[in-house]
């Protein structure tokens, strides 16, 4: 059962896997901090189960290419991504049957390791409860969620079963195939 740890536990944890890389998105990217579950993977894109989450069976859309804002995200991209966490959203409520998803695309100029990465990314966060709100789910300040590797593999396991039976006719397939890496 996933565990829930501070917010500096995860933060100090994180640190040791990888130090303070100038892009978190970048270094999970080319897998600098720590082990990457991904869920689908091609050249341009990584659809990965982030280690630290508020709500179990959180999924992440990365694109790879290192874009800080919307102006240098095109639309080939930027609708890429879009389709893809679409495609993780139906993943999600086949697999976790949650009450809804939120997706939320965030980045920021912060500079804070965490929850603020400059680097253009979409959350796909499964909500369980009724009363659950943005603040709840964006926020570490409550502690995150972290499992075993064997926790992570076998929800990665079962994401990639139904990732292919997620995809939709009108243009938001991917290859079938687990993830190259």
């Amino acid at each position: 059962m996933p565990r829930l740890i501070s917010r500096g536990e995860a933060l100090q944890q994180i640190r040791a896997e990888g130090g303070e890389p100038a892009c978190l998105m970048c270094a999970i990217r080319d897998r600098k901090v720590g082990p990457v579950y991904a869920v689908f993977e091609d050249a341009d894109m990584l659809v990965m189960l982030p280690r630290y989450v508020r709500r179990w069976g959180h999924v992440m859309v990365l694109p790879k290419k290192h874009v800080t804002s919307y102006t240098q995200a095109g639309p080939q991209l930027w609708g890429r991504a879009s389709a893809l966490a679409h495609q993780a959203a139906r993943m999600l409520e086949r697999v976790q049957q949650p009450k809804r998803c939120y997706l939320a695309s965030t980045g920021s100029s912060a500079g804070e390791l965490t929850q603020t990465s400059q680097h253009l990314h979409i959350h796909v966060i499964p909500l369980y409860r009724a009363d659950d709100k943005p603040r709840d789910i964006f926020s570490w300040s409550e502690g995150v969620y972290v499992a075993t590797p064997e926790e992570w593999q076998e929800l990665l396991q079962t994401y990639r079963e139904a990732w292919p039976l997620s995809a939709v006719d009108e243009g938001c397939t991917t290859s079938a195939g687990p993830a190259a890496r």
